[in-house]
């Protein structure tokens, strides 16, 4: 990256320094199925993509010290900011990556992690053609079943209904994915909804009166 680049967002260095964020693909590509000598411990394994700012992730990272946290993020700003909201509450079990979650293949092999939270993706809806950039494709749901420890989950929220159903019909077609929660309206139909964990989308939606679509899905089968 250039010198004339970086003088320009002044993130970037922070984020090449920063102890907890991985910067070079490379690095994070040759932890695959190295990550508890990564964090050297053998705790589950919990990714998370793209939640736009430090909120719930900070706070499950403080509230599950037994687990280690790996966050998904393309944006510099966002990556540091993250990372040190998240030190503030004393917790070190976490590192984030400077990649698209598409490369999650690459990141983590079969079987390696235990839950993925997937909250409010892009759906590039602006134009048909944009469609291809989605982060839930068929290629993304099948890596991320085999990356997923047996019996364990992935969880999702978005407040677009068209993408939400579209993801449905995917899924669908993914039979081993076994859908064990689902709702229209997550936080007034499901009990589990706790408003004091939310993330920076969430507190906004909830304000506005939109409803939150929700899945849950759990590896159920070989």
């Amino acid at each position: 990256m250039s010198e004339k680049y970086k003088k320009t967002n002044a993130y970037i260095q922070k984020v090449e320094d920063h102890k907890n964020i991985i910067n070079i693909e490379k690095e994070a590509f040759e932890n695959k199925w190295k990550w508890k000598s990564f964090f050297q411990n053998k705790n589950d394994i919990v990714i998370e993509v793209w939640t736009w700012l430090w909120n719930f992730f900070s706070t499950e990272v403080s509230k599950n010290p037994n687990e280690n946290y790996i966050w998904f993020e393309i944006r510099f700003k966002r990556l540091f900011v993250t990372a040190e909201k998240t030190l503030e509450k004393w917790w070190e079990n976490f590192t984030l990556i400077k990649t698209p979650a598409q490369n999650i293949d690459k990141i983590f092999d079969e079987n390696e992690v235990s839950k993925t939270y997937v909250f409010f993706p892009d759906p590039w809806d602006k134009k048909d053609r944009q469609r291809k950039h989605r982060l839930w494709s068929e290629k993304f749901i099948e890596d991320l079943y085999k990356i997923t420890k047996q019996w364990w989950k992935v969880i999702f929220k978005t407040d677009h209904l068209w993408y939400f159903e579209d993801t449905l019909e995917l899924l669908k077609s993914f039979w081993k994915w076994k859908i064990t929660k689902l709702s229209y309206d997550y936080e007034n139909e499901l009990s589990d909804f706790d408003k004091k964990n939310m993330t920076e989308f969430e507190e906004i939606f909830r304000k506005d009166k939109i409803k939150i679509n929700y899945i849950e899905l759990e590896k159920a089968g070989q």
